[in-house]
């Protein structure tokens, strides 16, 4: 998707910004706000719209940034921060907000041949801490922010299974880092990665048994029980996946539950199914 005026803004001031002596560490949130905030200022001012314009804007940034090589993944989650922040000095930033800019923020990466697992993961961390600066709970942002990340992977042909599991990793990592309920979170961004799933119809089954990987997987970085995450992640999309068909919901089950990388999965309060 080509950059628009407020991505070409932002991609070429980000990178005078990182060409400069000190190369990528000039880069900080405060330097992409500020850069967000002077290129949003000037679109809203003939009418734009506040979504899209910060899609346009994180497209640009995580495309200056994904050239330079080195430590992407924090470039990256680095720019998302820095243009929720910038969007929320110039406009409110929604959750729609929040949709939009993981939207553009992982085709930007796909664009400049950043690995999809790397970039969905900083870049829902990014969101959620992002979210969280602007007055938007974690609880509250997973919703958007999961589906995002479900739309821009399809859109750029990408693995769904590949992606849940890295949006789980990086809705452990920013819900815990910002104090939110991250058993809550969990469940929540389940429920949304099967819906967004069966919207763009992709395997529900990949899709939870990635989401529960990425839960087992990340959860001993942050010192919360692997048994819980993954318990939250699969109860959260076998009752989704239940409302899209009762074959849907036995084959999430099948796939999320049982032992999964040494650890024994069950589901909690979840209504029974016959």
């Amino acid at each position: 998707m080509p950059l628009g005026r407020v991505g070409n803004t932002v991609k070429d001031a980000l990178t005078v910004t990182i060409s400069g002596a000190g190369g990528v560490a000039n880069l900080s949130i405060d330097v992409v706000r500020e850069t967000s905030i002077n290129a949003l200022k000037s679109a809203r001012s003939i009418g734009g719209e506040a979504g899209g314009l910060a899609r346009d804007a994180v497209m640009g940034a995580v495309q200056a940034v994904g050239s330079v090589g080195g430590e992407v993944g924090s470039l990256i989650k680095t720019s998302v921060i820095g243009v929720i922040e910038g969007t929320g000095e110039v406009a409110t930033a929604t959750t729609t907000v929040l949709h939009d800019v993981v939207v553009g923020a992982i085709r930007g990466s796909s664009d400049v041949g950043t690995e999809l697992g790397l970039a969905s993961r900083n870049v829902v961390e990014g969101a959620i801490r992002g979210a969280a600066s602007v007055g938007v709970t974690a609880e509250t942002a997973v919703v958007q922010v999961s589906r995002g990340a479900i739309e821009a992977a399809r859109d750029v042909g990408g693995d769904l299974g590949l992606t849940a599991r890295a949006t789980v990793s990086g809705v452990i990592t920013g819900v815990s880092a910002t104090g939110g309920d991250v058993t809550r979170a969990l469940r929540d961004t389940a429920r949304e990665l099967i819906g967004s799933t069966a919207a763009v119809g992709g395997d529900l089954a990949q899709v939870a048994r990635g989401a529960v990987e990425g839960a087992i997987d990340t959860s001993k970085d942050i010192g919360v029980s692997a048994a819980e995450a993954s318990s939250a992640v699969a109860t959260g999309a076998i009752e989704a996946a239940y409302d899209v068909s009762d074959a849907a919901g036995d084959a999430v089950r099948n796939a999320a539950t049982g032992m999964i990388r040494g650890v024994k999965v069950v589901v909690t309060d979840e209504e029974k199914k016959s």
